[in-house]
């Protein structure tokens, strides 16, 4: 009678025939790629590791399809204004949800809890980072207690829940230079998705002012998923010695900043900016920080030369990355946030402490009459800070940057000493910035969500010894 560890490895042979599996094991074993995914004591040279990372990345790229979820109409739906949709119709929305949505969310809660099982045992609850997460997440499910919506606040938990623990089994199951392969695998298959669909239905026009890439889903979340590409793809251009994984690296980072560029979402694309300077700044020498500094400084006297006092002007036009007038005028209420954050901050008044429930402010108890207030309809309050503060009150607000803080300095700390950590770093700093002004990077179940969770996993419940070595 077979062990349960042999058929465990008959599976594959069985799901996918011994052809097929055949191949894949050459792919897996491969010079270039054991290259790429050896980072650490935790790596198995007889491959399974690199078979099991592999087949992860199909995995996470079906799950999350599901969750986000992908529409491949979207485009279209966009050029001729059909997403806009009215309150009646979100309201209907945020009521009867989304199946494809629960189905992703039950196969990532049993991959985490597979993968938690399979795992040894490395988990400590490291101060403060862990302590907070903890006191964080027992504030979110107390939430339920006081909510003005109690079942829908229960989704939004279960959902943050879920995520949660996918991300506890993945940071302690991988290395970082693993993640950072599954982040470059999954951004770099939907952003390659992306496009082809824009292709597909015809829809590119980067001179029409009204045009964002976009291609599966909104195109401030696209943005999101090509800044984690670029970032992943410069952290593994540095750490690898191969010539040809540097070039495609390079080349694929060079692919990620042209399409967070077409998608002209500005917070993107500035978080991606400040994260990506503050790695190569942390991972470059002395002699190449000052050619960074002097080359930026020198490319922006050439600017001035030949441009001359019309620079203020480019440099206007450059704010809006081509969304034309309308887009320009809208910069100083960044494009219709500050009345929406007016009115929060008249409901946050009124429940100071605990505020309404976990993610639940936008929801359809009174969806219509914040609508009704601020002129539109907002999908979501536009900061993951201000989310807090209604949520959970400024106790839950106070919890979660606690938390983002205190995580962000100890990888900057990290990050001077280890290599690998310029990458979680620069995780953190575009995920503290992107939360400025947009709240779903943290709360709905997309890919960039998981990969964020599992960076903020890693350091508050991680220990260091192990991870300093990855």
């Amino acid at each position: 009678m077979l062990s349960c560890a042999a058929y465990i490895q008959t599976i594959p042979d069985k799901l996918m025939g011994t052809y097929a599996y055949t191949q894949l094991d050459r792919c897996y074993r491969s010079d270039w790629l054991q290259q790429l995914l050896k980072s650490s004591d935790r790596t198995d040279a007889s491959g399974n590791r690199y078979r099991e990372l592999l087949l992860l990345i199909p995995f996470m790229l079906l799950v999350f399809a599901l969750t986000t979820p992908f529409d491949f109409s979207w485009p279209q739906e966009v050029k001729n204004r059909e997403n806009i949709i009215d309150v009646t119709e979100a309201v209907h929305r945020m009521e009867h949800g989304n199946m494809g949505r629960r189905a992703g969310l039950m196969l990532l809660g049993v991959y985490g809890i597979a993968m938690l099982g399979a795992t040894k045992n490395r988990f400590r609850v490291n101060s403060p980072e862990g302590v907070l997460a903890i006191t964080y997440m027992a504030w979110v499910l107390l939430s339920l207690t006081w909510s003005i919506d109690t079942m829908f606040t229960l989704r939004r938990v279960v959902t943050l829940y879920l995520l949660w623990v996918a991300a506890l089994a993945t940071a302690a199951r991988y290395s970082i230079r693993e993640i950072a392969i599954l982040a470059a695998g999954v951004c770099g298959i939907t952003a390659v998705l992306a496009f082809g669909n824009e292709l597909r239905l015809h829809t590119i026009e980067p001179s029409n002012p009204l045009w964002r890439f976009s291609g599966l889903f909104h195109t401030v979340a696209m943005g999101w998923n090509c800044g984690l590409l670029a970032l992943s793809s410069a952290y593994l251009a540095t750490v690898t010695k191969n010539r040809c994984i540097k070039r495609f690296m390079y080349l694929t980072l060079t692919m990620a900043m042209c399409l967070l560029l077409l998608t002209k979402s500005r917070m993107a694309l500035a978080a991606t900016l400040g994260a990506l300077f503050f790695f190569w700044m942390m991972a470059s020498s002395r002699r190449n920080k000052a050619g960074i500094i002097l080359g930026i400084i020198s490319l922006g006297c050439l600017c001035y030369l030949l441009i001359g006092d019309q620079i203020v002007q480019y440099l206007d036009s450059a704010t809006t990355l081509g969304r034309g007038q309308e887009a320009r005028e809208s910069v100083g209420n960044l494009t219709g946030r500050l009345p929406l954050w007016k009115e929060c901050f008249k409901w946050a008044a009124m429940r100071p402490l605990v505020g309404y429930g976990f993610n639940t402010f936008i929801s359809p108890k009174h969806y219509a009459t914040i609508a009704l207030h601020v002129g539109w309809n907002p999908s979501s309050i536009h900061s993951g800070y201000i989310d807090a503060i209604l949520g959970l009150g400024y106790i839950g607000f106070l919890l979660l940057t606690s938390f983002l803080i205190t995580t962000s300095f100890r990888a900057v700390m990290l990050a001077r000493r280890f290599l690998s950590y310029n990458f979680l770093a620069a995780v953190m700093i575009w995920l503290c910035y992107n939360l400025f002004l947009e709240a779903n990077l943290i709360t709905r179940p997309t890919f960039m969500t998981f990969i964020a969770l599992t960076v903020l996993a890693h350091f508050a419940f991680m220990p260091e010894e192990e991870a300093a070595t990855t």
